[in-house]
């Protein structure tokens, strides 16, 4: 577990939070990533970019797998940016997602992962769709072997090749072992999610906060209002939550968990969010 419990306050001036447990390692985060794809939207909005009403569009370009909704709409269904967020964030939509970078283009994705404060963004470049993310990992084995050991320039390589061959990820099956430990995730340190959290809390576009705000995970103590996006893959639970209390402070709650056990998370989700429901509560003390 990879834990931290911190105020906006002691974030911003480097002092230690209220609960820390391996706070600056990086560790696989699942769809928690999201978290970066909506600060880069909500930076492009703000320079006028992007417009929260443009359509995108499914193709199966950009078609993922669950989880989600959109991987079942009909090839040519239309969703505006703000629609799209919000599936990525409250349900956690992997097309909406991909959509979203694809509208984007991954270099400013990379980029957000820079500007909020990532301790090695390199970690996340090139950054990965969610469709890419699953060829990779439940693909050819030895494609992963090469990302796992390559280099930045040789991994955007490797997603040049995938792009050109035509496995349909209908073919692959997403089952057995963790695949994170051979670098088919995406990582960050409790403190670099944490960074994330605070620069969307700043973000002056209300859409930002409804959009994160939409499904807060666990119940909020007292008068708070929770931001939330949570995660899970094989061997990969994660929660990460934004505290705004009825005072006008903000507080970050990270939880990561992982493994490289088949099973080792089977049947956790409980005690996690458990655990995640008291640490928000201390949060908001």
């Amino acid at each position: 577990m990879h834990a931290l419990v911190i105020g906006a306050d002691a974030l911003a001036s480097g002092e230690p939070g209220s609960v820390e447990v391996s706070p600056e390692t990086a560790a696989p985060v699942a769809s928690v990533f999201k978290l970066y794809v909506l600060y880069a939207l909500a930076d492009a909005v703000a320079r006028g970019d992007v417009s929260w009403d443009d359509t995108l569009t499914v193709t199966d370009r950009v078609r993922s797998l669950p989880s989600g909704e959109l991987q079942d709409a009909p090839t040519g269904t239309e969703v505006t940016v703000a629609e799209a967020a919000e599936k990525m964030i409250a349900i956690s939509d992997n097309t909406a997602t991909d959509m979203l970078i694809d509208h984007l283009g991954r270099e400013r994705i990379e980029r957000a992962v820079a500007e909020t404060g990532h301790h090695d963004p390199a970690v996340l470049t090139p950054f990965l769709t969610t469709r890419e993310m699953f060829r990779l990992g439940w693909g050819d084995p030895d494609r992963l072997e090469r990302w796992y050991a390559g280099d930045i320039d040789e991994r955007r390589e490797i997603l040049a090749e995938m792009a050109g061959d035509d496995t349909e990820l209908d073919e692959l099956i997403v089952g057995g072992d963790p695949q994170w430990p051979k670098g088919a995730d995406w990582f960050a340190s409790a403190r670099d999610i944490a960074r994330v959290l605070a620069a969307l809390d700043d973000h002056p576009d209300p859409q930002v906060w409804s959009i994160l705000s939409a499904e807060p995970g666990v119940a909020a103590p007292g008068g708070a209002q929770l931001g939330f996006k949570g995660g899970s893959s094989l061997g990969v639970l994660t929660g990460t939550w934004t505290v705004r209390t009825e005072d006008g402070r903000s507080a970050y709650v990270v939880l990561l968990q992982s493994t490289d056990d088949p099973a080792g998370l089977a049947g956790e989700a409980d005690e996690f969010f458990r655990l995640a429901e008291s640490a928000v509560a201390i949060s908001a003390r």
